[in-house]
């Protein structure tokens, strides 16, 4: 202890020495004026409150504490000043204390010394351990407290004899009760006391303090709960014997264990609902387990099959690579395969067998399950035959062949192709099929076609391509998109070489013009040489005396006009198979002899505007019957009164319609239908000529019209056909 430096202190420096707090003595200032070892040999250098040498004034201490922002040093301030001012006889405080290495709990009193309240004795007691301990245990009863209120199971503390103390909400919840009606209850009331488990699990407790197990609890409606139950007995600190249930509810547990044998069940069902075989062998290929279907598929009963090996199944040019299989399988964990197996009447089918490791019980198993592929198989021999045949196909066909990808580039050409344009396999491979064959002023045209290819369209052309040599191939060129699930994968290019039909055509198309103009001129010098007898039976028809001769020369005239008319819309046409009818009607209508007629009789004619075109059979024979018509109309209509006469054609598909129709057009039709004269002789021959059908005015009407209805012939021969799909 420091050197006194006062008389009427009466506590000796070995007594003070000899504590272990942290002791000194003040004046009635606030100074230190002693203190014992403990104080001197704490160290405080970086503490806040600090333990000071003789001749400080421990309120200046205190202050600097204060404005360092500790509050125990303003309590610890106002405590010291109560004392030494008489406030109170003594004054204590707990407050904390750190250092760089610890940290400390104190406990300061601060009394007078003597009678006279001259000196006062300040003791700092280190109460750290104890406060640890205080701590601890305030930290644990919170901690059981947090557990007790939010735990996931249900906790019940009850005493000796069974009563429910106290209850957590999840013991609440979980048997439907309050707290308040659970206390009022014993255990025994919410559990089945009668199970055997539970009396003897409370003897055990009686042992050991602790028991554990299943235990079925009854909720407030009397439903069985089923629960992983453990129980652990204390003391309170009062003594008395408490014990701590602890519940969980193990119902999905329950019925997951339920679950599972139902799913061993099933899996067992499922094994044997498998369409393949499934089977488990050991390392040495031992059957272990299997399904129905191998039994059923291979033939052999579960006895047998216990008692062969995995190589007991595979044709003999397999069996020295099964157990390489088999180690394969176990040191890569899976292995997939393709084999032949044998079944006990000797047949063999091919299986695709997947094969993966498993361990039980330390020990390696293998799990596999195959599957009959013996018609796949077929189908593939049989599909690489065909694809065979095809590739033969390819390469051997008469037309070049060619594959392009959608990038337009040649992937492989056949030998026609080679043999046509020059350029071998490898000269073609990977190169733009338009940039190869196509000639520069085509390009575009070549470039539309694989556009119109790689959206989907099947294409079919005559053009012009460019072989090795430069030369220009005439090719009749087809397109075809490949589709693999509607995308499109490749483009077939088919190549023919029309270079000697296109010589044929320009050939023939030469031999055929100049018999089209041999044609038109011998058409126009028949329309001369008609016109010429027309202009003799004129003449004739000058001399004639009767009328009877000149009526009959005149209707001689009129047919002759009529063909002639045919040959000369036809010489006019430039076609000697499409005729347009409906101008053969206007030439008709507005030549000499029809215009006298007109004129003589007061008639009016409409021509028709309608187009149709005919060839050269049905326009002579139609022009005659529209004659001989048009005639019957002039000689028996009335003499003097205006008659406007409409003709109209019609065409429905390959049916033509000839309607010639007017206000009382003809004198009774009936009659002249029914006589025998030339007119009707012809007009019956032309109508079945024609292979038509005529309708005659109906004589009740006013309203006349006569009706012509026949099929209409291909106007275009097969010369002129090859030469339009030529041109």
């Amino acid at each position: 202890m420091a050197d006194s430096n006062f008389s009427d202190v009466n506590i000796t420096t070995t007594f003070l020495d000899s504590l272990l707090a942290h002791v000194a003595i003040v004046d009635g200032s606030g100074i230190v004026i002693d203190y014992n070892e403990a104080w001197q040999n704490f160290d405080d250098a970086s503490t806040v409150i600090k333990r000071p040498d003789t001749g400080v004034n421990y309120f200046e201490i205190l202050q600097k504490a204060i404005e360092m922002g500790d509050d125990y040093a303003l309590k610890f301030l106002l405590g010291l000043k109560k004392v030494l001012n008489g406030d109170t006889k003594s004054f204590s405080l707990t407050y904390p204390l750190k250092t760089d290495t610890n940290s400390f709990w104190f406990n300061v009193t601060i009394r007078p010394c003597n009678d006279n309240h001259s000196h006062f004795l300040m003791m700092h007691e280190d109460i750290t351990a104890s406060m640890h301990a205080k701590y601890e245990k305030k930290e644990h009863e919170d901690r059981f407290q947090v557990k007790f209120k939010q735990s996931l199971d249900g906790i019940f503390i009850t005493d000796a004899e069974g009563n429910i103390l106290e209850a957590n909400q999840m013991a609440c919840d979980m048997l439907k009760w309050n707290q308040h009606e659970l206390v009022e209850r014993s255990l025994e009331s919410v559990i089945n006391s009668q199970d055997p488990n539970y009396r003897s699990a409370l003897e055990q407790r009686k042992k050991s303090g602790t028991y554990a197990l299943e235990l079925d609890f009854i909720d407030k409606q009397g439903n069985i709960i089923p629960t992983e139950t453990t129980s652990r007995t204390y003391r309170n600190p009062e003594g008395k014997l408490r014990a701590i249930i602890t519940f969980r509810d193990i119902s999905r547990r329950k019925e997951i264990e339920r679950d599972l044998i139902k799913t061993e069940q099933f899996a067992k069902s499922a094994l044997n609902s498998i369409p393949g075989i499934f089977f488990v062998i050991d390392r040495r290929g031992n059957f272990m387990r299997w399904n129905e279907n191998m039994i059923t598929t291979l033939g052999y009963s579960a006895e047998e099959l216990s008692r062969l090996k995995a190589s007991d199944f595979v044709i003999d040019d397999y069996k020295e690579q099964v157990p390489l299989m088999i180690q394969h399988c176990i040191e890569e964990g899976e292995i997939s395969i393709e084999t032949k197996l044998i079944g006990k009447n000797e047949h063999i089918k091919d299986y695709s067998i997947f094969a993966k490791r498993f361990v039980e019980d330390g020990t390696v198993y293998i799990a596999a399950t195959g599957i009959d592929i013996t018609d796949r198989k077929k189908i593939e021999r049989e599909n690489r035959r065909h694809q065979i045949m095809m590739e033969q196909l390819f390469d051997n066909a008469p037309v070049g062949i060619t594959i392009v990808d959608n990038n337009n580039n040649i992937q492989k050409v056949n030998n026609s192709f080679e043999n046509i344009f020059g350029y071998t396999q490898k000269e073609s491979l990977g190169q733009d099929i338009d940039t190869l064959l196509a000639p520069k002023n085509m390009q575009d045209e070549a470039n539309a076609l694989s556009i119109a290819t790689q959206k989907g369209e099947s294409l079919q052309t005559e053009t012009i391509r460019i072989n090795k040599s430069g030369e220009e191939v005439p090719v009749l060129i087809g397109s075809v998109p490949v589709k693999l699930e509607d995308d499109i994968i490749a483009i077939y290019g088919m190549y023919v070489d029309v270079s000697t039909q296109h010589n044929y055509r320009e050939r023939i198309k030469q031999t055929l013009q100049e018999k089209e103009a041999l044609l038109a001129e011998l058409h126009h010098r028949v329309k001369n040489n008609l016109a010429l007898i027309n202009s003799l039976v004129e003449l004739q028809l000058f001399e004639a005396n009767s009328k009877r001769l000149k009526e009959e020369l005149q209707d001689i005239k009129n047919r002759i006009m009529a063909i002639a008319t045919t040959h000369e819309v036809l010489y006019q046409n430039g076609s000697l198979t499409r005729i347009p009818f409906n101008n053969f009607l206007q030439e008709f209508v507005n030549t000499r002899f029809v215009q006298h007629q007109k004129d003589a009789n007061n008639v009016v004619i409409n021509s028709p505007t309608q187009e149709l075109f005919l060839n050269i059979n049905q326009s002579i024979p139609i022009g005659l019957l529209f004659n001989e018509l048009f005639t019957l109309i002039c000689n028996f209509s009335d003499e003097g009164e205006r008659c406007s006469i409409d003709i109209r054609l019609r065409e429905y598909g390959k049916k033509v319609h000839l309607i010639i129709e007017g206000i009382q057009i003809i004198n009774c039709p009936e009659e002249v239908k029914n006589n025998k004269s030339l007119h009707n002789i012809l007009i019956d021959t032309l109508v079945m000529q024609l292979g038509g059908t005529l309708i005659w005015p109906n004589p009740g009407s006013e309203y006349q019209k006569f009706e012509f209805i026949f099929t209409k012939e291909n106007s275009s021969s097969p010369a002129s056909e090859y030469l339009e799909v030529a041109e």
